[in-house]
């Protein structure tokens, strides 16, 4: 019972997101999707689980589900069933506008990643989480970038000048499945968030996650060539992104070496992999075939000689 008390403000604050969606769902045209909705289990009228749903574009064609979350350690179902029958019905949420989902797991989390295989959906990205060094202490002050460099906010310049980049980084399924428009990226700003430029070009950006219920965790992009400018201002950017979030993680590109060594050198712990894993209810819309492919020829030729008398048409049966 202490563990349900200890949830309740927090599954408050989520019901009262999963009434304000329901809204932005009835008027997707003027309201953008951004509130999250709850799903609970009840035992006996006792709390045992809870699951949200959050949109991860502002279309509200895609969203994201986390795992459902065990709020009571006695239950008289098995735990993967409790979690299978709330995932379930989290994606039955907002069909048909709904037309795809996402999710972020463990890649060593191989019971969980066979759960959500078993409900539909595929790995579509690999990731890699970093932990900030332990024995770094914040900075006071603004650490000065290389000389032709800015870090600058988040806003509608330069969320189109990170778009590029942030479309490099998927494949075409991918971003058929996420669904997403440049503006979704003002969605995803807050402490530590920025963009790197040289003038108008973009070397690289920080920012949230964009899905789950983790705010403090933070995802960086580069562009696909290595730029030698972000070599040098990588140390710089990422005492600032410290000072300014403190993310208790930092998300990058699984295969992207060169950071890699980057974040390494500059005393960032490798933490775990993730996956991202997608579902989509796509549909090919087939082709409409209502076309005639036997017509009479006084159909056919009529039009061209209307004064004429009406072709024979000739026919392939029994004589």
């Amino acid at each position: 019972m202490s563990s349900e008390a200890d949830q309740l403000p927090r599954l408050q604050a989520v019901l009262l997101g999963d009434w304000l969606a329901r809204i932005e769902q009835r008027f997707p045209d003027l309201l953008p999707s951004r509130s999250p909705r709850c799903l609970v289990a009840l035992e006996n009228e006792h709390l045992v689980a809870a699951v949200v749903v959050r949109p991860y574009n502002r279309r509200g064609s895609c969203w994201s589900v986390q795992m459902p979350e065990a709020l009571s350690s006695t239950t008289i179902h098995s735990v993967r069933s409790i979690q299978l029958n709330l995932l379930q019905q989290a994606l039955q949420l907002g069909s048909p506008l709904v037309r795809s989902w996402v999710v972020r797991c463990p890649a060593a989390d191989v019971d969980r990643i066979a759960l959500m295989r078993e409900l539909g959906f595929q790995p579509l990205r690999s990731l890699q989480a970093w932990r900030p060094p332990e024995s770094s202490s914040t900075p006071a002050a603004d650490v000065d970038l290389p000389k032709g460099l800015s870090w600058q906010a988040i806003n509608r310049r330069t969320a189109q000048l990170l778009w590029p980049i942030e479309l490099g980084g998927s494949f075409s399924h991918l971003r058929q499945i996420t669904d997403r428009h440049w503006l979704d990226l003002l969605d995803r700003t807050g402490p530590g968030c920025g963009v790197l430029l040289a003038d108008d070009a973009v070397l690289a950006g920080c920012l949230q996650l964009g899905e789950g219920r983790r705010g403090d965790q933070l995802e960086l992009l580069r562009d696909l060539a290595w730029d030698p400018r972000l070599e040098e201002a990588l140390s710089a950017l990422l005492q600032r992104i410290q000072r300014d979030a403190n993310p208790s993680m930092l998300i990058t590109a699984l295969d992207d070496e060169p950071l890699s060594d980057g974040l390494l050198a500059e005393g960032w712990q490798r933490g775990e992999e993730q996956l991202l894993l997608g579902r989509s209810m796509w549909r090919r819309q087939a082709s409409p075939r209502n076309l005639q492919l036997v017509r009479p020829l006084g159909q056919v030729f009529g039009r061209l000689r209307p004064g004429q008398a009406p072709l024979p048409t000739p026919s392939l049966g029994r004589r």
